[in-house]
Order: C-alpha cells, then sequence, then structure tokens
C-alpha cells in the first residue's frame, strides 16, 4: 500500500456498491488526493475528524454548521468534499437536517469515513509534543482542583444522599478483601514476580502498615524469618524502596489516546496499589449490593449504557453527558464529601492514596484525588458522579433526600466512569450541579437533546447504530509490530463483516504481504491470525489425535518472556493469590515483558 489514500478509495469504492445513488464518490477522492499531498497525514487525523465533530453537532442540534477549512457548495450549507453524502442528511441550501427523507446507510458511510483516523497512532516526534501537552493538563486541571469551592447547599444534600448509599462499608471484613498486584508498572520497576517479594521487603523496611488494611501476609511473623530470607529479599535495590515507597510519590507518563491527544497516567509505589486493588474489590461489591448505586451502576458491563443510548436515540428520553479531564478534575473536597460518612474505608483510601506526583522535570503535591494509576479512581468517579446526578434530580423535584426518593432517583441514572447517561428533563440541572462541583461537562461529545447519542463507545442516530470503525494503526508503515498487524487483522475482519469488502480486501492483501504467506479462515473466538466469514467458517488442516479435535497452523502473538525467578514465602504468598488457570508452567521462572510481543507459528483450534 503506497499511501493511505489508497485505503480511502478503497473506502469510498464500497460506498458507490452499497449506496449506488450516491453523488460526487470520483470528484471526493482527487480532492483527497490533493489535500493530502497539502497537508499530510494531518488531513486524515485532524481535519476529517473535526468535520465529523460538526456532522454529530449537526445530528444533535438538526442544523448543520461547516467547519472552518472546508469550502462549502455554491449557495448551500453543506461542504463540497463528501457532498454527495451530506445531501442525504441535510437539506444542501439551508443545512437543516432531513427528516423522513433522511438516508441512514449514506450517514452511517459518511461517518466512517470523516472518523477513521481519528484514532491512529503517529510518529514519535509527534508523540513527543503530545506526552508535553497531555503533563501540562495534568498541572493545570490540578491548579483547577486546589481552588474547588463547592456551595454549602451542595455539599448538604451530597453528605445527605451519601449517608443512604453504601450502607455495609464500613463494616467490611478487609482481611476478607482480594488484595493483589495489577497488571501494570509500578514506581520500583519490580518484574511480574518479584513484586511478591516486593511486600516483604517493604514492610521489614516498615514503608507501609498492611495491617491497618486487614492484610498480615498470613500470620508470618517477619522479624522472626530467618536471616538466608532476609538477605533473599534484601537483593532488591534499598534506596529504591526508601526513597520512593515511604514518600508516597506517584511517577506521571501519558500513554495513546487519539492522534492528537494521550491521557495521563500514574505509576503508583509498590505497596499503595496492592492495598488500592483490595479496597477496590471491596468497593465494587458494595456497590453491586447496595440498593441504591446498583439501580445505576454496572462496573464491568458497559451494554446497560449502551442500551440506554440506543434508546434515547430513538425517542430523545435520555441525555448522554461526558466529562472532561474527569479525574483530573476530581478534588479531594469532593470525595471528602461523597466518602466522610464512610470514616474508616476514607481513612484507608486516602492512605493508600499517593500524595504526590513526580515527573523528570518536577515533584508536585497532588490537589486531586488520584489520576487514572491508581486503582480506585475508576469505581470512586462513578460513585462521586452518581450521587451528583441523584441529588440533581431530587433537587429538580424539590423533594427531601429521604431513602425512598433517593432510590427512585437512582433509576434515572447511569454512570460507567464518566458517561452518564440521565433522563433528559434533568440534564440540564445535572450539568449545572456537576459543574458546581469543579468538574467540566464536555460538550463535543455531551448529547441532551436531539436524536444523536455517544455513550460507551456506542453512537446512535434514530435507533440505528452508526458507530464508525476506528483504524488505529496506519497499514503502509513499514516499521509494523506484532501487535500492530494484530490490530489491522481484527480492521480488517471487522470491516468484511460490515460490508466494506473492497477496504477489507486492501488491508488483508497488505498483511498478508508483511507476513509473505496468507492467512487461513478461522472462527471469532479463536486466538490465531486469520480471517473471518459471515457464517464463522474456518479451514481445519489436520486433527489432533492427542486433544481430538481439528486444527489449523496459523500466526499468534504472544508475549516475551525474562527470567524472573521466585521462591519461597513470596512464591508462597503468589500461590494463594494468583488463581490455578491463570498461571504458566513456569510462572515462577519467567514472566512476560509488559507491551513486548513476539509472532510466531503454531497450531491452534480450528
Amino acid at each position: 500500500m503506497k499511501s493511505l489514500t489508497v485505503l480511502l478509495e478503497s473506502l469510498l469504492d464500497d460506498f458507490r456498491r452499497l449506496e449506488p445513488g450516491t453523488l460526487g464518490l470520483d470528484r471526493d477522492i482527487r480532492t483527497i488526493k490533493r489535500r493530502f499531498k497539502e497537508e499530510g497525514y494531518g488531513f486524515f487525523t485532524v481535519a476529517l475528524p473535526n468535520l465529523g465533530k460538526a456532522l454529530e453537532q449537526g445530528l444533535s442540534t438538526g442544523r448543520f454548521t461547516c467547519p472552518k477549512g472546508f469550502a462549502k457548495i455554491p449557495r448551500g450549507a453543506i461542504p463540497r468534499l463528501f457532498g454527495g453524502m451530506f445531501c442525504e442528511v441535510f437539506e444542501p441550501e439551508t443545512g437543516l437536517l432531513l427528516q423522513d427523507a433522511l438516508n441512514t446507510g449514506a450517514l452511517k458511510n459518511l461517518r466512517q469515513v470523516l472518523m477513521l483516523c481519528k484514532k491512529m497512532t503517529l510518529d514519535e516526534a509527534s508523540d513527543v509534543l503530545l506526552d508535553a501537552k497531555a503533563k501540562k493538563s495534568f498541572y493545570s486541571t490540578d491548579e483547577v482542583a486546589s481552588r474547588v469551592e463547592i456551595p454549602d447547599r451542595i455539599l448538604y444534600l451530597l453528605e445527605r444522599v451519601s449517608r443512604c448509599v453504601l450502607p455495609n462499608l464500613d463494616s467490611e471484613d478487609l482481611g476478607m478483601a482480594n488484595y493483589k498486584h495489577g497488571p501494570g508498572a509500578v514506581v520500583e520497576g519490580l518484574s511480574s514476580n518479584q513484586k511478591w517479594s516486593g511486600l516483604f521487603k517493604g514492610v521489614l523496611n516498615d514503608s507501609f502498615d498492611l495491617g491497618r488494611f486487614g492484610y498480615d501476609l498470613f500470620a508470618i511473623d517477619l522479624k522472626d524469618v530467618s536471616e538466608r530470607v532476609v538477605k533473599a529479599l534484601s537483593r532488591l535495590d534499598q534506596t529504591t524502596f526508601e526513597d520512593t515507597a515511604t514518600r508516597s510519590i506517584a511517577r506521571l507518563i501519558s500513554v495513546p489516546k487519539n492522534s492528537t491527544a494521550r491521557r495521563t497516567i500514574t505509576i503508583e509505589p509498590l505497596l499503595k496499589q496492592f492495598c488500592q486493588q483490595g479496597l477496590n474489590t471491596v468497593l465494587r461489591s458494595n456497590i453491586e449490593r447496595c440498593k441504591v448505586l446498583s439501580n445505576c451502576l454496572a462496573l464491568t458491563d458497559q451494554s446497560k449504557n449502551q442500551q440506554l443510548a440506543m434508546e434515547g436515540s430513538l425517542l430523545d428520553n435520555w441525555a448522554t453527558i461526558d466529562l472532561k479531564s474527569a479525574s483530573d478534575l476530581m478534588s479531594q473536597k469532593l470525595v471528602k464529601a461523597v466518602f466522610d460518612s464512610k470514616e474508616t474505608f476514607y481513612s484507608l483510601m486516602m492512605e493508600c492514596r499517593s500524595s504526590h506526583v513526580q515527573t523528570k522535570e518536577m515533584t508536585f503535591e497532588l490537589a486531586k484525588f488520584a489520576g487514572m494509576g491508581n486503582a480506585l479512581t475508576f469505581p470512586v468517579q462513578s460513585v462521586v458522579f452518581a450521587v451528583i446526578g441523584i441529588c440533581a434530580i431530587l433537587d429538580v423535584e424539590g423533594r427531601s433526600p429521604s431513602y425512598g426518593a433517593i432510590k427512585a432517583a437512582s433509576r434515572r441514572i447511569r454512570v460507567y466512569g464518566d458517561d452518564i447517561i440521565i433522563r433528559s428533563k434533568y440534564a440540564t440541572q445535572v450539568v449545572f450541579w456537576l459543574e458546581q462541583c469543579g468538574l467540566k461537562v464536555n460538550t463535543d461529545k455531551s448529547f441532551l437533546g436531539g436524536y444523536f447519542k455517544e455513550s460507551c463507545g456506542v453512537d446512535a442516530f434514530r435507533g440505528v447504530d452508526v458507530t464508525p470503525l476506528y483504524l488505529r494503526h496506519r497499514p503502509d508503515n513499514a516499521s509494523l509490530e506484532p501487535s500492530s498487524l494484530q490490530s489491522l487483522v481484527e480492521f480488517s475482519n471487522h470491516m468484511w463483516l460490515n460490508c466494506y469488502y473492497k477496504t477489507a480486501e486492501c488491508v488483508r492483501a497488505e498483511v498478508e504481504e508483511r507476513l509473505k504467506t496468507s492467512l487461513p479462515l478461522v472462527t471469532r473466538t479463536s486466538h490465531g491470525l486469520g480471517w473471518h466469514t459471515r457464517p464463522n467458517y474456518s479451514e481445519p488442516q489436520k486433527w489432533n489425535r492427542f486433544l481430538h479435535r481439528p486444527e489449523t497452523s496459523t500466526y499468534v502473538l504472544e508475549p516475551l518472556k525474562r527470567r524472573d525467578r521466585l521462591d519461597g514465602y513470596a512464591a508462597l504468598l503468589k500461590f494463594f493469590h494468583v488463581p490455578l488457570l491463570g498461571r504458566a508452567k513456569d510462572h515462577l521462572e519467567k514472566s512476560a515483558i509488559r507491551f513486548k510481543l513476539r509472532i510466531r507459528r503454531k497450531w491452534v483450534p480450528a
């Protein structure tokens, strides 16, 4: 594939087949080639998604406003580029949304081409600039969080409502919590197995009191551990624990979000993240058992939010609200207002929180509750936003915060992280309450009225799913890693199942050219690389007489491993925490290197 324009040309050819009456596609291809030559990849990753955002706002408000950078048709309101598809959705002269004559097929195609490259990763040079921008935003939002002043009336209602939720949180036996290590990195830079040894080392240095969390390392008295064991544990770098874990300092990094932004993540100290994971399981189980919050929170299931988004797009009875920098603007004051009535849990939650964040340039104290690396951030913010929404609903209805009124209000809102769905008649008041609590609503991705809704990865218009498929890696990139090839295979399969056959074949040819071989047909549940079909066929190539199953030879992605030996008490600790089915045969000798994969040929179940 010589350039991304070849892929776009294939996509427009698919549009021509799916919607034969669409006009001007040949002219659109010429315009794409010309603008790519003048603007480079920014045309695909910035300009077209901006036009896509204008399309979303037009669907929501009922009138399209052409953004800068796109010429309009003569005496019209829609752009010349893709004008043939735009006129199937909006009235060309006025830009008003068509009603009965609107072509949802053309709308889906239009969103697909505009949003195709929205989340595509770019080169390292742009990543450096986006990294600096993301960290600067982290600092600035922390300043905003430090200055938040919540009005007394709002504080009073938040506290009243929060007393009626999570009633058993403080009475939980924390010794029964599922403490574990998260999959990510820790400040100390330890490998997966050495994290278990690190628990002993941290306690020996008295850097953190695990006993406060009901965790006693299985009643092992570390002071009586033999000298041999202590020496083995002491191989870990002494300064690492004393200089970082004891000071509660997390490290700030950023990870890709889309083609124009990166997302900040905090890497937490070992012992703190271990306790965060345990409290995380306690909080989640209490949410499931809470008769109020279980009506509006399901932290492992996005489908309920997605279903309401589809319903709201058809009946305009639900509004979708998206928050900008939600975790970064969630101040300690706000978290205290919601969790202060759970005194024991709140004190432990704040104790295992990193109070400072460090980058290469500086170390500073956090005013926000925590960054996204804290295991408690997601469930805590979900609870906080749900409580704010319930308060706003009670405020609109003029009802006192009795248990019955709170429970009834909880059925009119759903929250998943920073994705909020609320009954339309309460939407304006919820936005007001969120902003009064120091949060910021993302107006570009919030849809309070109209028939376009977006929530938890689903874009819906008038009851039709118009979610585009995203190309996350450039197919013409010469240095594609194994994970990028896997992403392209998945993209091709999804395009095929969505009837974009020529586009799927274009990507398929590129992948097989890189691999120097063709890939077989595989089922959608197969972990091997291969192509999917609508009837879900596969290509068995042999019968495994030992496992009694048909198998296919194809490429699979496997993690690279490094030597990472673990024994003694630390190995025993891992035995009690890691499920048997989750362990490899050599899990005490080697561990996977995170984000490092290799590709190899292997026989997989057909």
